[in-house]
């Protein structure tokens, strides 16, 4: 196992967002975390990361080091695509040498060009950015990543480009990863497990594990499941437009 919320609970302005609520996260697993708009998909994530601290309950990580994926690549302006790349290396006292050549193979795996790895941000077009950032997190060779939302801004062939490079990185590095859409195809297309949050202060209202291994069904099988979750009463928010 390498992650576990045991009944955290959190609010924002004395509003609950969710209550004892429990996820865990096997190792080499793909959880998709997805629910309506609100419901708290990123604040779990954050709790699961590390970045806020949860008002109530547990949070408890078996692996040495991971990394996070976000809407927006969040470059830094002033350094080129390879030395955001190489950027968490340095802290471990990574040779530059060594650094260069970690960046360049990450960068490889994640389709970008040998050429743009020394433009800077500004030069590259919003796909190239988001290649950019995941290869940053695989860089560091975490144990577990945690992806918010990541292709939400990005065109529907670079989607599918996107999540199959995650698929095949997940399968061949063994990391784990929390995977927050809105996108029930993404998520059956990616993901082992698929956890539905409610919009309701309900937590988890559901689980689905997933037949099959990420990236090995085809888009009938995919368009078969989401069509078949319309008449779940657990994803019934997901499918009304007016709430979304």
């Amino acid at each position: 196992m390498r992650l576990e919320l045991d009944r955290i609970g959190h609010a924002f302005l004395g509003r609950a967002v969710f209550e004892d609520l429990t996820l865990s996260l096997g190792d080499g697993e793909i959880v998709a975390l997805v629910g309506p708009s609100g419901c708290g998909k990123t604040t779990v994530l954050q709790i699961a990361a590390g970045l806020i601290d949860p008002l109530r309950g547990r949070v408890r990580r078996h692996y040495g080091g991971h990394a996070v994926v976000f809407q927006e690549p969040r470059l830094l302006p002033w350094l080129t695509a390879r030395d955001n790349i190489a950027y968490g290396l340095a802290a471990r006292g990574i040779s530059k040498a060594e650094r260069r050549a970690m960046a360049e193979r990450r960068a490889a795996e994640v389709g970008l060009l040998a050429r743009d790895l020394d433009k800077y941000p500004a030069e590259l077009s919003g796909g190239m950015r988001q290649r950019t950032a995941v290869a940053r997190a695989l860089a560091v060779d975490p144990e577990t990543v945690y992806f918010d939302e990541p292709f939400t801004a990005v065109d529907v062939g670079l989607r599918r480009v996107l999540q199959d490079l995650i698929i095949a990185a997940c399968a061949r590095d063994k990391f784990s990863a929390l995977f927050v859409t809105h996108d029930l195809a993404e998520a059956v297309r990616l993901a082992h497990r698929i956890v539905v949050l409610s919009d309701r202060q309900e937590g988890i209202v559901a689980e689905r594990i997933l037949p099959g291994m990420p990236g090995e069904r085809d888009d009938r099988s995919v368009f078969d499941t989401v069509q078949a979750w319309a008449k779940d009463p657990a994803f019934a928010a997901l499918f009304d437009g007016d709430r979304q």
